[in-house]
């Protein structure tokens, strides 16, 4: 080949290359410049104006530095914000509602609400959901887009907007979302702005996290956030083995509501005017203190259900007691449930809500234990009084009721006697009814509350029958107390019967709330002076002699005391009296009890006996009251009235089983 021919093949072959790269580059001027699909939107928007109407057009963006974003949607989006647009099709119409009146794109944008990659000038782009994107925000679709609003305006613990639909435009469904977080529990397991349990992850800035933080490995179907979470509520299991989760038994578009809340739960590095006062407020730590209801439902109601009814032993393996139960609110004292809600139990899965664990405030969980005690519990008042009961009615009612407790006629078994002439010449009509409705508690006398209002009146007539002669009309004058002669008093005359801290040893407790509430000065003084016959409580004023002897300034001194102790918040939940024998009690829990409760009471279809913080919160009241009348609507038995599978255990024998129960206390964990 001459040289010639080579420089010329050469010379031919360079020319076609740079024709070639010429007409790429024209072919790429030219599709820059007109087929760019942001410039035929804006062709079109053009279109749509009024002849010779002028727009700006280019690439548009909004530079956002506080959000570190740079937004160019407003490239495509030219309508938004022109009214005129409100019937033309996407992406030039108007935008809905009055949201850019308070959110003005300038200032926030697009994509802190949308979603999406805001520097993309395609919509495949902008979108952000292609697999191939890897994008970790995609653009959010109705109803989804609500989850943004808890970037700035979400307050879990704002009161005042649970389950107002439409309480700010736009945010009906995320609204909605938060009222169904708040009554299915989810704090119970959960913590979120530092309230709620440890069991399960912290959720305060779970709509942080994007979709490439989520196995989809086990779910079928779109792989999104939403989607996820809505099948985990369905299956936590299944989702996420290991999961100790339960399963949330909702409807689609509740579903729906709960994920996009959770997809709100959010602390976004933003400038403090973006949020709300509220939203600010929780941030730092300060929020509004939860009522006894709505405590209830952020962080009882998973377990132990929306009504309390809680979870049988056979569709659960440990069971979760039934708190609504009437027969538990009646023998649990308002002590006993907030000691449990303190501490917890050990080995099961009821975990201790003190402050410094759950950041409940000590208030809460005051007004959750009042909440748990008197739910359902209606306050009869002196309405009772205005009528005379049927005594026939009150024999009968006796006879079902009261018997197994107070003995045949009233004249006392495991319980006090109540036909019983001191009694009955100093105990006023008042006191009886108020001792009826709300029982005793930390003894075993429950609250009767739920009886009707005739059934009460009908007792009252029975217990007036047994004495003609009625207690003394108004309240006695007492001489001004000195407290501190009042406990000497106390502590060498009456502990002796009554236990060191009046929780009832040999004789009642009487240094307790409920009896102080109900029983007037006279009922005391006569009580304490003159003694009960055919009792150990002798008369101090007339019974004894020399220093033992008490006058009127001695008794004031002391009742003073009594009462002043029963408001005093308490070191520990005293036993109280424990006359039965263990070893016989042993053998009767064998044969009747350990089937369910477990050999040694450590619990096997039915709740453990044998646990150090149940042993702490329980007097001995209480398991005899338990014990006697067992929990309607559950598999534990009334023995104190017997049925038609089980029969009645005789006092002494309810007596020894509390003894056994008792024995297997070896701590006392302080209140």
């Amino acid at each position: 080949m001459d040289e010639k021919r080579y420089t010329y093949r050469i010379t031919l072959a360079v020319s076609i290359i740079a024709g070639l790269l010429l007409l790429l580059l024209i072919g790429a001027w030219a599709y820059e410049g007109f087929g760019k699909e942001w410039r035929r939107v804006q062709k079109d928007y053009g279109a749509l104006l009024e002849e010779g109407e002028d727009f700006e057009n280019g690439i548009l963006q909004v530079d956002l530095p506080q959000f570190n974003r740079v937004d160019r949607c407003i490239s495509c989006h030219h309508g938004i914000e022109d009214s005129r647009m409100k019937d033309a099709p996407q992406p030039h119409t108007f935008h809905p509602g009055t949201f850019l009146d308070e959110h003005p794109v300038k200032k926030y944008g697009c994509t802190i609400c949308h979603g999406g990659q805001g520097r993309a000038l395609s919509r495949e782009d902008a979108f952000g959901r292609s697999s191939s994107a890897h994008w970790p925000n995609p653009l959010l679709e109705y109803p989804y887009i609500q989850a943004s609003c808890g970037k700035c305006h979400l307050a879990i613990f704002d009161v005042n907007e649970q389950n107002q639909d439409g309480a700010i435009e736009g945010m009906d469904v995320f609204i909605k979302g938060k009222y169904i977080f708040s009554q299915e529990g989810c704090l119970g397991c959960h913590k979120a702005r530092e309230v709620g349990g440890i069991l399960g992850p912290d959720l305060t800035r779970q709509g942080e996290k994007t979709k490439h933080e989520y196995s989809f490995q086990n779910i079928s179907g779109d792989r999104t956030v939403s989607h996820w979470l809505k099948e985990h509520f369905k299956d936590p299991e299944m989702v996420s083995p290991g999961s100790q989760m339960l399963q949330i038994q909702l409807e689609e578009e509740d579903l729906d509501a709960l994920a996009i809340f959770v997809m709100g739960m959010s602390r976004p590095d933003i400038p403090f005017d973006y949020f709300t006062m509220p939203t600010l407020n929780e941030f730092k730590g300060v929020r509004d203190t939860l009522d006894g209801a709505t405590a209830f439902a952020y962080i009882c109601s998973a377990c132990h259900g929306k009504q309390g009814e809680g979870k049988d032993y056979k569709e659960y393996n440990t069971g979760i007691p039934s708190v609504g139960n009437t027969d538990f609110q009646r023998v649990a004292s308002e002590d006993f449930i907030r000691f449990t809600l303190e501490k917890g139990r050990s080995l099961r899965q009821m975990g201790s809500w003190t402050t410094s664990i759950s950041g409940m405030k000590v208030g809460e969980l005051d007004a959750t234990a009042t909440f748990v005690k008197y739910r359902g519990a209606f306050d009869q008042g002196s309405t009772i009084l205005t009528s005379n009961g049927k005594l026939a009615e009150g024999i009968s009612l006796f006879d079902q009721k009261c018997k197994t407790c107070h003995g045949e006629d009233g004249k006392g078994d495991v319980a006090v006697a109540l036909n019983q002439h001191d009694f009955l010449a100093r105990a006023n009509d008042l006191f009886i009814v108020e001792t009826i409705h709300k029982g005793r508690g930390n003894t075993a006398m429950p609250g009767w509350w739920h009886l009707e209002v005739d059934e009460v009146r009908d007792l009252l007539a029975l217990i007036q029958s047994w004495s003609a002669d009625r207690p003394v009309a108004g309240e006695l004058d007492l001489p001004t107390p000195n407290l501190e002669e009042g406990a000497m008093r106390y502590h060498f005359l009456c502990s002796r019967c009554h236990g060191d801290f009046g929780e009832g040893e040999t004789g009642p407790s009487i240094i307790n709330a409920d009896f102080l509430d109900a029983a007037s000065n006279r009922f005391l003084h006569g009580t304490i002076a003159e003694g009960r016959e055919h009792t150990a409580m002798f008369g101090w004023s007339s019974d004894v002699y020399d220093q033992e002897q008490l006058g009127m300034q001695d008794i004031s001194n002391i009742i003073a005391y009594m009462r002043k102790s029963a408001g005093e918040p308490l070191s520990y939940i005293l036993p109280g009296s424990n006359p039965g024998d263990r070893i016989k009690g042993a053998e009767v829990f064998a044969d009747r009890c350990a089937e369910c409760h477990g050999p040694s009471g450590e619990g096997i279809k039915a709740p453990a006996l044998n646990n150090q913080e149940l042993l702490s919160a329980a007097s001995n009241g209480y398991l005899m009251a338990t014990i006697t009348m067992g929990r309607e609507g559950t598999a534990m038995p009334s023995w104190g009235y017997g049925g038609d599978d089980y029969p009645a255990l005789s006092g002494e024998e309810r007596k020894h089983l509390v003894a056994t129960i008792r024995a297997w206390q070896r701590i006392r964990i302080k209140f």
